[in-house]
């Protein structure tokens, strides 16, 4: 079989006033840091100490004004919380709370890190609450992310199965109790992002980070990027394969908690130094705008991509190949148009098309 993924990209120029500005963001303009200035607080400043875990350190922006959104980090098996703790000035300099913890023995097992990450989000909202607190009254309780290395990546799994109110799962380089895996284990719908790495050898991506991603239901949005010859540990640090981890993770944060839907195209690149990237971003890109709405399908695709409108479209579209080349274009006319990809070879595509008319992007 001949099959061909198509991330869809859809970009429509507006002629009127637009609601939101996407012409400077890309992942060029992400930048280490951020644009904010970044401060700390302990458990020994009054934050409180949850019995779920062992130690925590907050990071949060200096002279924000408004409401943050947050994600909390747990370390993997034998570490210490400061593995994890380069995510916090990153993630604090654009705009985020962090908050590491320590886990109460370092050999606590996934679900036991699930309950960590638990806690430490009641502690965010007690945080929330504290007068004496930097962020007092600038927490937003309904955007909390969690995550964490290794056995943590696997708690952040368990922790969304536990509690669906959580925005976002970032796993870097997971571990999992193979044993334990079925659908039912990791059956949520919280969006997922792994990072793992090709040459991992303490979880090897064939019976851990992949087992992860297959496992999580299709219903999800996930994605996985496997770092070419990365180790266990190039999910820690932000500044892994130039950055663009960081720039990712941000990305993902942005589009599923602040839902900025201007970081949706950047989740569609194929990033720098991956040895694969894999997602299904696509079956969740239906656009609509008032009365007009989108489908297309099937994807992955072998012969025919169908698109389907309420409105009649008439657009040239162009289909790019993962380097950014025009490999396909033509014209859709109508309000269904089925394009002829089978000269395609297999792998993955953008598809871009423009009318004159509106810009949004929505999953």
């Amino acid at each position: 079989m001949n099959y061909k993924l198509l991330l869809i990209l859809f970009n429509f120029f507006v002629i009127n006033i637009s609601s939101q500005n996407c012409d400077d963001i890309s992942m060029d303009n992400i930048y280490n840091p951020g644009p904010y200035n970044y401060a700390t607080i302990l458990e020994s400043d009054g934050m409180r100490d949850g019995p779920d875990y062992f130690g925590a350190t907050l990071y949060y922006p200096v002279d924000y004004e408004g409401y943050l959104p947050s994600l909390i980090l747990v370390p993997g098996f034998v570490s210490p919380e400061s593995t994890v703790s380069e995510w916090g000035p990153y993630l604090a300099s654009h705009g985020y709370i962090v908050m590491t913890i320590g886990t109460n023995t370092l050999t606590d097992l996934p679900q036991d890190r699930a309950n960590a990450l638990l806690d430490a989000a009641i502690t965010l909202q007690e945080e929330n609450d504290r007068e004496d607190s930097p962020v007092f009254q600038q927490v937003d309780i309904s955007k909390i992310a969690v995550g964490g290395h290794s056995m943590g990546g696997g708690g952040a799994q368990i922790a969304a199965t536990l509690n669906s109110s959580l925005k976002s799962i970032i796993s870097l380089t997971p571990w999992i109790q193979q044993w334990l895996v079925s659908y039912d284990y990791l059956d949520h719908s919280v969006p997922l992002l792994i990072i793992s790495g090709q040459s991992d050898t303490t979880a090897p991506v064939e019976s851990h980070a992949n087992i992860h991603y297959d496992y999580t239901p299709n219903s999800t949005p996930k994605a996985i990027y496997e770092i070419e010859n990365g180790n266990h540990s190039v999910g820690n640090y932000p500044t892994t394969a130039n950055n663009y981890v960081g720039k990712l993770v941000l990305s993902w944060l942005n589009y599923f908690l602040i839902e900025d839907n201007c970081y949706f195209p950047l989740l569609l690149e194929y990033p720098e130094q991956a040895s694969s990237y894999i997602n299904n971003l696509e079956t969740f890109n239906i656009i609509d705008n008032q009365n007009s709405k989108f489908k297309i399908y099937p994807n992955p695709v072998e012969d025919y991509l169908n698109i389907i409108s309420d409105n009649f479209i008439k657009s040239d579209y162009y289909i790019f190949n993962k380097f950014g080349q025009i490999v396909s274009n033509g014209k859709i006319n109508g309000y269904t148009t089925s394009l002829d990809i089978a000269h395609l070879p297999s792998g993955i595509y953008l598809l871009k098309f423009q009318n004159e008319t509106f810009k949004i992007i929505k999953k």
